[in-house]
Parts: structure tokens; C-alpha cells; sequence
């Protein structure tokens, strides 16, 4: 069983870090570093965030964390207002342009990153890919929920219908 374990967390780790790559790629694509992507990310989970929260978030340096901000605002991805209730601090937030382009292809990118992974199955091998996906999950939200830990905002994934989940024009 240690084997076994082993042999998954390493393909997991495996997999985290070609997606990452992705994100990576992406990100150049798009002209900006992966960590001005992570500040974007950091700003779009928060909708509104002061340097300081985002320098602890990301675990950089304030002087990082500043200047990323500075060159994002500079190419209009993000902006700084007063904070209300601290005249001495600004949120860091998104310009609605930039807001309107990611809901618009949001998760897009990184759908077809493991789109083209799985296009290298054949349909019956992504089916077993798919059911062992759907069982492993299962098996860490159980486990999630017998230690406490809340995990709703990650597992939407586990309702989505059992028939075709991703709608017509993807299934297998």
C-alpha cells in the first residue's frame, strides 16, 4: 500500500507541476510573469485587497508585491482606490476590462491544457481515467469531512451530472 501511495502522490505532484507549466505558458501568452498572474489570481479571489494582505497571501515581499502592482496597474489590469475605511491604505482591485476578459474565458486555457492530454487516450482510457478521477476525489472529500475540514468550495466537481458532465460539444 505504501507503493501505491507513493506512485499517487508523485503523479499528483507530477500533474500539479505540468499544470502549472501550463499557467505558465498561458501567462506569457498573455504578456504577463506567472507572478503577476498569482497577483491578478490573489485579486480576483478577493475582488478587493490592500498590498499588505497580498504580500502575506503570496508570501512575497512587500517591495515585490508593490512593484508588480505598479506594472499591472501601468498596463490597466488592475487599479488602486482609497480604502474607505483606511485613508492611509488602497484596495487593489480589477478594472472591469480586465474582469469582463476573464469571465469570459476563464477557465478556458487550462481545460484544453488536459483537453489535449486526454485527445492522447483513446474514449474507453479516458472513461477509466474519468471514473478513477471521480472515485479518488470522492475518497479525499469523505476523508476531508470526517477530519472537519470544509471543502465545498473545491468539490464542485463531485455533482456534476453522471451522464455527460462537461455538456455536448467536449464529451469524450
Amino acid at each position: 500500500m505504501r507503493e501505491r501511495a507513493e506512485f499517487i502522490r508523485e503523479s499528483i505532484d507530477f500533474l500539479h507541476r505540468y499544470m502549472m507549466k501550463s499557467i505558465q505558458k498561458h501567462a506569457e501568452e498573455q504578456g504577463v510573469t506567472v507572478p503577476q498572474a498569482r497577483v491578478i489570481a490573489e485579486v480576483l479571489v478577493n475582488e478587493a485587497i490592500s498590498i499588505k494582505q497580498l504580500t502575506q497571501n503570496l508570501r512575497m515581499t512587500q517591495s515585490t508585491v508593490s512593484d508588480i502592482v505598479e506594472r499591472l496597474t501601468a498596463k490597466g489590469i488592475l487599479m488602486k482606490t482609497p480604502n474607505p475605511k483606511d485613508k492611509r491604505s488602497v484596495n487593489i482591485t480589477l478594472t472591469e476590462e480586465t474582469l469582463k476578459e476573464i469571465n469570459e474565458g476563464a477557465p478556458e486555457p487550462f481545460n484544453q491544457a488536459v483537453r489535449d492530454v486526454l485527445n492522447l487516450l483513446k474514449p474507453n482510457e479516458q472513461e477509466i481515467v474519468e471514473e478513477g478521477m471521480r472515485l479518488f476525489v470522492s475518497a479525499v472529500k469523505e476523508k476531508m469531512e470526517a477530519e472537519g475540514m470544509d471543502h465545498s468550495e473545491y468539490f464542485d466537481v463531485l455533482f456534476f451530472p453522471q451522464d455527460n458532465p462537461w455538456g455536448n460539444k467536449d464529451s469524450k
